[in-house]
């Protein structure tokens, strides 16, 4: 409910303080106060200010005194430089940052009078105020619909090019939100030999060709005309480059300027009618350290990930944003929008394989990540020799992570894991997402991953507690003590990918020094189960057992060399 309704102590003493202010100055006029018809109050006043009187519409938000009241021109004009647009707003010396309940509307008056004197010290002359603006690059940017990026590396290269000699560059650009972005990709003539920008637009840009030309002492170069956009270039007697641009009929990029300022154009429409579009150049920020220094080592990690689905999606796109450079991705199934409530994808992947379609938003997230998709189940009717493959390219990684809370796909990569003497990691939701697990086997160091879930199961039983696995079951639904459905939250999930995300990086950065005491976690989201309440995290600390590597049993020399006489084929046959 509005403040006057609620607040009628507030509103009389509002209107007693305006009538006070009015009775002790000479240039204030009230004229009458009214309610809106979106109910809101209005006091309507006029400041007379050398000798020119100024109307005005003070209106009280329904939240006031929390936040300030608004003034404007009476009939929506401009009035001053310290105004939101013509029809906007004053801004005046108390605002929503400075803003505090003892401030009254009498003091926004006062404050109105006050930026009139000192823009307006006569009558047809207007000056500057002081301004306590401080710059903010969102606010300033919220009107700017076509940007240009540029990189510190960007600006080197393009300070490197002659003076005065037009030379091409490769675009990238696409828009967002109504907003149109474009970025250099290269500057030469040649793709191939062009010097490459250090900023990678991802995939789904649009590319195109532009000229740059370096002019020294240009300043900061704007056109909004065709005319303007002459005659700056014709002040630098490029001529044929302005023909070329303006008298044509073609769609054409321009990006002109020199040291720390450019600026870049588009130019199209028809011979005798040419627009331009003068982008608002927005210089990238040097990249500063947000990940720790243990997280460099991870670009030359390679992570296995069996199942993309609503853990496993969550879990690669930490990885990929702490600095993972590799992945391999198992998994046969298809996105459809009912997986969009706990998946990291979104409805756009609709009807792709999960495997393909993270790969995909990964390389949004980091364009030069290096993906490989495979789109089978893992111990499901597949081939055998693309099996074989799968499991390969699984022991070639330097962590293996069971995303998929099925038991034939853990027991595979448990053996690959075992014998190649790659550390697993495997996570999962328990069923209505009244906790989960997450779990590590580092060779030499934890038990073998087989070992590992067989002393969870007993761990388990020491508690008085049956394993809450059931075969068969959704991983994320089930039911409560008297039978309610429980289903497992997109938060839920996101908090076990995390701590499994977390168990990565750590095996990955500290293969021997791991920040977790000990190695597999539950942690409870309820009261369920052998939880006590949300939150509850119960460790598991594992103990050493089974053996990590291969069973070699070699032939002796002798009967190696048998072997190959018998079955490799000889010259003879």
């Amino acid at each position: 409910m509005t403040w006057w309704i609620t607040n009628s102590t507030r509103l009389s003493s509002e209107k007693l303080s305006i009538t006070e202010l009015e009775a002790t100055v000479d240039w204030l006029r009230v004229s009458r106060w009214q309610i809106s018809v979106d109910l809101a109050m209005c006091v309507d006043f006029q400041v007379t200010n050398s000798d020119e009187e100024f109307a005005f519409q003070m209106v009280y938000p329904s939240v006031f005194p929390d936040t300030p009241p608004m003034v404007y021109t009476k009939d929506r004009t401009q009035v001053s430089l310290h105004q939101y647009g013509a029809d906007g707003e004053l801004c005046l010396e108390y605002r929503p940052d400075n803003w505090k309940p003892s401030v009254t509307g009498a003091d926004m008056i006062v404050s109105c009078q006050k930026l009139l004197l000192e823009e307006r010290p006569e009558q047809g002359k207007m000056l500057y105020a002081h301004s306590a603006h401080v710059a903010s690059l969102g606010r300033d940017m919220r009107s700017k619909h076509f940007r240009f990026l540029v990189t510190e590396h960007d600006i080197k290269i393009l300070n490197a090019l002659n003076e005065r000699e037009p030379t091409s560059v490769f675009l990238s650009e696409r828009s967002s939100s109504s907003v149109y972005i474009s970025t250099l990709s290269h500057v030469g003539a040649n793709e191939e030999s062009a010097l490459p920008s250090d900023f990678v637009f991802p995939e789904g840009r649009i590319n195109d060709v532009g000229l740059v030309v370096r002019l020294v002492g240009v300043g900061s170069p704007s056109a909004s005309n065709a005319d303007e956009l002459r005659a700056l270039l014709e002040s630098f007697e490029l001529v044929d480059l302005c023909d070329s641009l303006l008298n044509s009929n073609s769609f054409s990029h321009l990006l002109i300027g020199d040291e720390e300022s450019w600026s870049f154009f588009c130019i199209f429409g028809e011979i005798n009618d040419r627009k331009v579009i003068n982008y608002t150049t927005l210089r990238l920020p040097s990249e500063k350290q947000r990940l720790p220094d243990t997280s460099f080592s991870l670009s030359n990690k390679v992570v296995g990930l069996v199942g993309c689905g609503s853990i496993g999606s969550k879990i690669a796109a930490s990885l990929c944003r702490s600095g993972v450079g590799s992945f391999f991705f198992i998994d046969e199934d298809i996105f459809f929008p009912g997986n969009v409530i706990r998946n990291e994808l979104d409805l756009n992947d609709t009807g792709a394989h999960k495997a393909q379609a993270l790969r995909g938003r990964l390389l949004r997230i980091n364009p030069h990540v290096d993906i490989k998709a495979l789109r089978i189940a893992l111990g499901g009717q597949e081939s055998a020799d693309s099996m074989a493959g799968a499991l390969e390219s699984l022991g070639e990684c330097d962590l293996l992570i069971d995303a998929t809370a099925e038991p034939t796909a853990f027991n595979m990569i448990a053996s690959v894991s075992t014998r190649q003497k790659k550390p697993m990691i495997w996570v999962e939701v328990f069923a209505g997402g009244i906790g989960g697990i997450v779990a590590r086997a580092r060779p030499d160091i934890d038990p073998i991953p087989l070992a590992a879930r067989s002393q969870i199961k007993v761990w388990c039983n020491d508690q008085g507690m049956d394993w809450i696995r059931s075969e068969g079951v959704s991983h994320y639904d089930g039911r409560d003590g008297e039978g309610e459905p429980l289903i497992a939250e997109d938060a839920e999930i996101s908090i076990m990918a995390g701590y499994a995300a977390r168990f990565a990086s750590d095996i990955l950065s500290r293969p021997e020094a791991s920040i977790f005491p000990v190695s597999a976690y539950v942690v409870g989201f309820s009261s369920e189960w052998l939880f006590n309440e949300p939150f509850d995290t119960r460790p598991i600390d594992l103990m050493p057992d089974g053996e990590w590597g291969e069973n070699i049993d070699m032939l002796e020399p002798e009967a190696l060399a048998q072997l190959f006489r018998e079955h490799f084929p000889s010259e003879d046959s």
